[in-house]
């Protein structure tokens, strides 16, 4: 062992602790995964769209990192304003909060912006 390992937890690179959960490279790399589809057509977009529609996808992402205390209203206006901003991303978005770990941490005001993009 090296030194200032005292067995069984490694943990390198940056971490913060959100919400009680340790948020280190497993939930980023989760969220970017889920959110891929979404940053594919954000790059496809027109310059003029894309650094506002980057910035939401951004807020959205920190929102999300925060789990289960990531606030609805907030991440409900994110995607609402992302969508009306970039049309194209509407199936992306309803795909990546069919992921659990966007998923999980939707709540009432997210989910019926996403019913509204599906036409429930």
């Amino acid at each position: 062992m090296g030194e200032g390992q005292s067995g069984g937890v490694n943990i390198s690179g940056t971490i913060g602790v959100v919400g009680g959960d340790i948020v280190g490279g497993n939930k980023i790399v989760a969220l970017d995964g889920a959110l891929r589809p979404l940053s594919e057509v954000i790059a496809a977009v027109s310059p003029e769209v894309r650094s506002e529609a980057e910035a939401k996808l951004t807020a959205l992402k920190q929102e999300a990192a925060k789990g289960k205390d990531a606030n609805d209203g907030v991440m409900a206006r994110i995607v609402n304003g992302l969508v009306g901003l970039v049309p194209a991303a509407t199936s992306a978005v309803v795909s990546a909060f069919a992921t659990p770990i966007l998923g999980g941490i939707a709540g009432p005001a997210t989910k019926m912006v996403l019913d509204r993009l599906q036409g429930k």
